[in-house]
Formats: structure tokens, C-alpha cells, sequence
């Protein structure tokens, strides 16, 4: 038996102003709403952001109990308990980036991102602590469990599997991709890459030019595109069956095959 989860992907430009980016994201929800989305996907930092000055998105940090949570659920009590995914930085205290699932009843799942962008010039823990090392965080809905891979976490397949082995069937992967020589095929590449070692649907999802690559796209268990957007804004709309994940794991067992086990290292 499959059943098919409809997600949305809402590739958008975030603003320096929590109740602007409520205003954008509402628009965009009740658009992916009006094509049948049960889930919206939206970028890495997507309560805030401000190109170029970091210390300034840290002092931005809200918590959980914040007005850009409080935001979002109110968007999803008006529309069905759509379930909005979105990037945050979650503090005020040791600011971090995170990852929130947010329903019609609040905080469903937080994801804080574990490694930072300390790469291509970026220096991301000069201004945000890195996440902490709990247990994964995942989001059953249905047939369908989503774990989330916030944007240079990416990099790490260690971190897919490790989500995996705790029982995700779809791989979210919010971004902020930052453009640069390469960048687009390094994301292409790592999303897909994630998707046939993993067995998992996968979505990325970042913002568009000029402070993100755009590109955001879907790809099945099996490495296929299922949607794939071009560097502008936009939301595109894509059904997943979970299905295609039975299907892929039966046919490769990698599982029953794997050999090693994802252990965290020790704090520094």
C-alpha cells in the first residue's frame, strides 16, 4: 500500500524583517494551499536575513515561543494545518540556525544545523553556535517520515545517514547555497547523491539569485528529478509516494549489507 504526500517547494528571497517575511511566506502558503500541498518547504533563514552581516541575523534570533513561530501557526490554522518548513535563527541565547516544522498546534520538530558554513570565505560560527547533537529529528506523517538536513549539512552524508537509520524516508534539505564557482553542480549533485545513497526522496530547497543558487529541486529514491525549479522565485508542487521508497529498498537492500554505524564525535 503507498500513499502520496504532496509537498511544496517555495523558493523565495527573505527580507530583515520578521513580519515582512510572515507577510511573503502567507502568500506563498496559501498558493501551494490553493495546488493541494499538505507540507511548504521554505529556504534556510527564512525569518531573517541580512546579506553580508551576520552579527545582525544573531541579534534577529527568536524563540520558540517568538513571533515568527507564532506566525506560522497562525498560517496554518488558516489554511487546513498546512505544515510550513522553515529556517530560523533560534536564540536569543547562543543563536543558531534551525530548521522548524511548524503545524496548526504549534512546534512540530526542530532541527538546529550541526555543522556551520566555515567555507569559501564564509564564517558562520563567528556569529552562530553550532547545533547541538540530540536525537534526530523527524516528522511522521503518514506513511512518510521527513528528516531535516539544514543547508551545509548537506555536505556530510553521515548526517543522512544517521537519519535514515533512525527511520527517514525523505530527506528536507533547506538552504541558503551560496553562489559561487561550482555551487549549482555542487548542490545538484549533493542532492541527488543523498537521495540514491540513502534510498529517500529528497528536497532541496534555497533561495534564488542573487544570495542563493536557486535550483531548488526533488528527486525520487532512485536519483530521478521529480521537480526542479530555475534560479528565480517561484513554488513548485510535487507528490511523493511512499511507494517508490518500499520499492527502491526492496530491490537494493543496502541496509542488511551496511557494515558501519554513524556515532558523533565527542564535543571539542
Amino acid at each position: 500500500m503507498s500513499s502520496e504526500l504532496v509537498i511544496a517547494m517555495g523558493q523565495y528571497a527573505p527580507m530583515d524583517s520578521t513580519i515582512g517575511n510572515l507577510t511573503r511566506i502567507e502568500g506563498i502558503a496559501r498558493g501551494a494551499h490553493a495546488e493541494g500541498a499538505f507540507v511548504l518547504v521554505l529556504p534556510e533563514y527564512s525569518q531573517v536575513f541580512i546579506p553580508g552581516d551576520g552579527p545582525a541575523m544573531a541579534k534577529a534570533a527568536e524563540p520558540l515561543d517568538g513571533e515568527f513561530v507564532k506566525g506560522l501557526t497562525s498560517i496554518s490554522q488558516s489554511l487546513e494545518g498546512l505544515i510550513i518548513v522553515a529556517g530560523m535563527v533560534m536564540g536569543p541565547d547562543t543563536p543558531r540556525s534551525a530548521i522548524v516544522a511548524i503545524g496548526e498546534t504549534g512546534v512540530l520538530a526542530v532541527a538546529e544545523k550541526i555543522h556551520l558554513y566555515d567555507a569559501f570565505g564564509g564564517a558562520e560560527s563567528s556569529y552562530l553556535a553550532p547545533g547541538q547533537i540530540d536525537a534526530p529529528q523527524l516528522l511522521h506523517i503518514g506513511e512518510h517520515t521527513l528528516g531535516f538536513l539544514p543547508c551545509y549539512d548537506l555536505r556530510f552524508s553521515e548526517v543522512a545517514a544517521w537519519l535514515v537509520e533512525a527511520g527517514a524516508t525523505t530527506l528536507v534539505v533547506p538552504a541558503q547555497w551560496v553562489p559561487g564557482v561550482n555551487k549549482v553542480d555542487h548542490w545538484e549533485t549533493l542532492l541527488r547523491a543523498r537521495a540514491i545513497e540513502s534510498q529517500c526522496f529528497v528536497l532541496g530547497v534555497g533561495q534564488p539569485e542573487p544570495h542563493g543558487v536557486g535550483y531548488s529541486t526533488a528527486f525520487s529514491p532512485a536519483g530521478e528529478v521529480l521537480a526542479r525549479m530555475d534560479s528565480m522565485e517561484g513554488h513548485s508542487v510535487v507528490s511523493l509516494a511512499s511507494a517508490l521508497v518500499t520499492a527502491s529498498r526492496e530491490a537494493n537492500q543496502m541496509a542488511r549489507s551496511r557494515r558501519f554505524q554513524v556515532v558523533p564525535r565527542a564535543s571539542k
